[in-house]
């Protein structure tokens, strides 16, 4: 089957997926496909489902095929690009937000059980001190918006960046909220604080996870197919000049 073959196919799969026809034997025919087509052909048929009136929206919600397919894509990425990349530098601070949703998770789960606030309970001081790297996060989304995004739009791909750009600024309210909540925990009622947090950790939690994952495995590899090696180094520039996060690994600032 020819790559054009390919994404025609990929763009029936995705609209009957996107109008509810999610049966099992659909998904199936999806995951089989999807493990043949590259990162770029899959960004290309968004674009061409986008271009035609599907609302982009749509395409956050994919099933969970597309995304598991793609796993393998990140390992090659991280294989081909070196420490001090901007793409091995992003990859790395994904791993280190990570982190620090685990931790938000379990910090929202051990709160959730206490009956009252309690200055001396250090599970409250890390739950500003995870605030504090929540907010952080947005250099990251920054220099993926003003240096990776652009260069991946030239090439005709807008979908993915439009999406995330999306998700990056529904995020937002959301992790300016935990830290809201953390700072002013002993002046809040309690049980609404622990219903506020328990609402916003979920919808960081679980959405920047899955948003991670599709800049990963999707968004990262497309870059790399569609920018040229020339302008990386102009890339990588403008990122030095945006900033890092208080948790970015020394090394990838460095190299």
């Amino acid at each position: 089957m020819t790559a054009a073959a390919r994404k025609e196919e990929l763009k029936n799969l995705l609209e009957r997926l996107n109008s509810g026809q999610a049966a099992e034997e659909v998904k199936k025919e999806a995951q089989e496909l999807i493990e043949s087509i590259s990162a770029k052909e899959l960004s290309e048929a968004e674009q061409e489902l986008i271009n035609e009136g599907l609302d982009e929206k749509e395409l956050r919600h994919l099933c969970t095929a597309h995304i598991e397919a793609m796993a393998e894509e990140l390992k090659e990425l991280k294989t081909n690009v070196p420490v001090g990349h901007p793409l091995s530098t992003l990859i790395a601070e994904h791993e280190e937000i990570l982190k620090i949703l685990d931790r938000l998770d379990q910090v929202n789960s051990e709160i959730q059980t206490l009956e009252s606030y309690d200055a001396e309970n250090p599970v409250f001081e890390e739950l500003k001190e995870l605030g504090a790297k929540l907010l952080d996060t947005e250099k990251h989304h920054t220099r993926e918006e003003e240096t990776l995004f652009p260069e991946v739009d030239k090439s005709g791909v807008t979908g993915p960046t439009r999406i995330m750009r999306m998700e990056h600024d529904d995020l937002w309210p959301h992790k300016e909220k935990i830290s809201e909540l953390a700072e002013k925990a002993g002046e809040i009622d309690f049980d609404k604080f622990k219903k506020e947090l328990k609402e916003h950790t979920e919808y960081v939690v679980v959405t920047l996870r899955d948003h991670i994952f599709k800049e990963n495995n999707i968004l990262y590899p497309t870059a790399k197919d569609v920018i040229e090696e020339s302008k990386w180094e102009e890339i990588k520039a403008q990122s030095d000049q945006i900033g890092y996060c208080g948790f970015t690994p020394e090394a990838e600032i460095n190299n």
